[in-house]
């Protein structure tokens, strides 16, 4: 049996009509959008709207042009940080960063002088309320949040976090690379004022294709990572103001697109909370076999309510990276180990340098991997 537990790095299977919408975009569309004036690229140009729309509806977000296109997360990130960031601004971010944060926080604090502040988390992956509460006081430019863990899957009350945020007038930029998909995220309710989310993972949809929500007051004080051609104000060697042009300069990625638009509506045809249940109710499963065996540490919050459809754990007796290699190898189990592009996490989780390995289901998981996961394991342990 061949099973894919890797859906926190990238889903798979895709839905067929993302394969389909894809396929169809390659033979159906001719130019480029806002560069042509044929039928075609018109209605490419309206296929394009229709995804800005999904998505700022799928994220609770007021502003269809604010909905800004790029390739991943980490070109989203690297946007509204390089863009919004000036000498000398005080940042605020959590203990369970990923790199596409930390590195560029770390880049920034050398060539600008910003002044990033770490956030402690405890051991369930939670920021401390009470130290950001401290913090915010101060005034910062800035807090930037991992919504959930790509290395333990925990995720963060949002609810509390943008309710300091709000009350001493912080903008608050999450990173939802994990949660977009899986957990409900109203931008307005929770008080984001920036959100990156990146299309290959529980979005459903293509590698390449990401985005950037952004509000209309940080919009204009965001400069852009990247300038050129966006087929408005030609005549203007200046970038233009409009949006989403401002920051999509370039041939748009159509295809990603499409395939992100596709995902967007197979996850409006399905109950999303019901299949998380039945996620977690197989993380479930698994941890309880885990707990079973000694010297086995899962890391993270034990209630898996509390977390992504992610378990993710270590043994001192057995070395994890030639677990990982023997679970590939030997029974076909697709899985993650090593730091997960997030070593300040694993410092929080104690799990650092060595990591841990992780395993992460989707929607198309069934328990009977499920169950061959644990006979796999069962063995190796």
């Amino acid at each position: 049996m061949n099973v894919y537990l890797d859906n926190s790095a990238t889903s798979y299977p895709k839905p067929p009509k993302v394969e389909e919408s894809i396929i169809s975009a390659m033979r159906s569309y001719q130019g480029n959008a806002g560069r042509t004036t044929n039928t075609d690229g018109h209605e490419l140009e309206r296929q394009i709207y229709d995804t800005r729309l999904k998505v700022a509806n799928f994220f609770g977000f007021k502003w269809i042009d604010h909905v800004i296109f790029t390739k991943n997360i980490t070109e989203s990130i690297n946007l509204f940080l390089n863009g919004y960031l000036e000498p000398n601004d005080v940042v605020l971010y959590s203990g369970i960063e990923h790199n596409a944060v930390a590195r560029p926080l770390e880049q920034l604090k050398a060539n600008r002088n910003i002044v990033p502040v770490k956030i402690n988390c405890n051991q369930h992956g939670q920021i401390d309320l009470v130290q950001l509460e401290h913090q915010l006081s101060k005034h910062p430019k800035l807090l930037v949040i991992n919504h959930a863990s790509n290395v333990s899957g925990d995720i963060q009350d949002l609810a509390a976090i943008g309710s300091l945020t709000k009350q001493y007038g912080v903008p608050l930029f999450v990173d939802a690379a994990q949660s977009g998909g899986v957990i409900d995220i109203d931008m307005q309710q929770l008080n984001i004022d920036v959100l990156g989310f990146t299309g290959h993972k529980s979005l459903l949809g293509p590698q390449g294709i990401g985005g950037l929500l952004i509000s209309p007051t940080l919009a204009k004080c965001t400069k852009p990572l990247c300038y050129g051609g966006t087929g408005s104000l030609s005549e203007d060697l200046e970038q233009p103001d409009l949006m989403p042009d401002k920051f999509e300069s370039g041939t748009s990625n159509v295809l990603g697109i499409m395939g992100l638009k596709a995902g967007l509506e197979f996850l409006e045809s399905i109950d999303r909370r019901e299949h998380l249940k039945t996620e977690r109710k197989y993380i479930l499963k698994l941890q309880e076999f885990l707990l079973g065996k000694e010297d086995v540490v899962i890391i993270g919050n034990p209630d898996v309510n509390y977390r992504t459809p992610v378990i993710s754990f270590y043994t001192h007796h057995i070395d994890i990276s030639d677990l990982a290699f023997k679970l590939s190898k030997d029974f076909g189990i697709v899985n993650r180990v090593g730091l997960h592009c997030a070593p300040l996490a694993h410092e929080t989780y104690q799990s650092f340098p060595y990591g841990t390995i992780r395993l992460s289901t989707s929607f198309f998981t069934t328990e009977a991997e499920i169950d061959y996961v644990i006979v796999s394991l069962e063995t190796l342990l």
